[in-house]
């Protein structure tokens, strides 16, 4: 009798708990596929929207994260974890697709209106504009620091505060230990509030 997919990630050799489950999954069990995606998209999700704050724009991404996971295996080397290295590809797939957003806006702000127009981006007539632009000061601001920070503090700020992932799986997906993943996001907080102009040194 061939093991359930429960049973598979259980058996799994402890510093991989995600491993067996992988190998079942591409190896056809669809059990095991329907558990390593039960496991992995929350998390894929949350890190697409970390970067993205877009939920449909984050979906596709968990979704196409899991599709390139199983359909590539060849990419993964063994080193770190299935877990990771998952979580890798998302966030790599996300800020992919957010620099080609940026692109297109780059393009669509330098067009004439008939252009933008025939794009379907001639913007509707706004309402209660002031109260909606006082609203989304604050964040705004917080992404646009985010923003101007070195990539990897950029990285783990999204992962930990964003995706919600905690020190060990933030480590885990940027391969560094968990004490280095804690300090490059208490320099990046310092980072952020002195741009800022805070004061509030407490833990967000």
């Amino acid at each position: 009798m061939s093991a359930t997919a429960p049973q598979v990630l259980s058996a799994a050799a402890p510093h991989d708990p995600l491993r067996a489950l992988f190998d079942a999954a591409r190896a056809g069990d669809a059990a095991a596929l329907g558990a390593l995606c039960a496991h992995m998209r929350p998390r894929l999700y949350r890190t697409a929207w970390a970067v993205l704050h877009d939920a449909d724009e984050a979906d596709d991404v968990a979704q196409d994260s899991l599709v390139r996971a199983l359909t590539r295996r060849f990419l993964f080397l063994g080193k770190g974890t299935v877990a990771g290295w998952m979580t890798r590809i998302a966030l790599n797939l996300a800020k992919n697709r957010l620099r080609d957003a940026k692109r297109r806006r780059q393009i669509l702000d330098g067009a004439s209106p008939a252009d933008r127009s025939a794009r379907g981006a001639e913007p509707s007539a706004t309402v209660d504009a002031h109260r909606v632009a006082a609203e989304g000061q604050a964040r705004a601001r917080l992404a646009q620091a985010v923003a101007t920070l070195p990539e990897r503090q950029r990285e783990v700020v999204e992962l930990h505060v964003g995706a919600g992932l905690d020190w060990s799986e933030v480590a885990e997906t940027l391969g560094i230990s968990e004490a280095n993943a804690r300090m490059t996001y208490s320099n990046a907080k310092k980072k952020l509030l002195a741009t800022l102009g805070a004061t509030d040194t407490e833990e967000p």
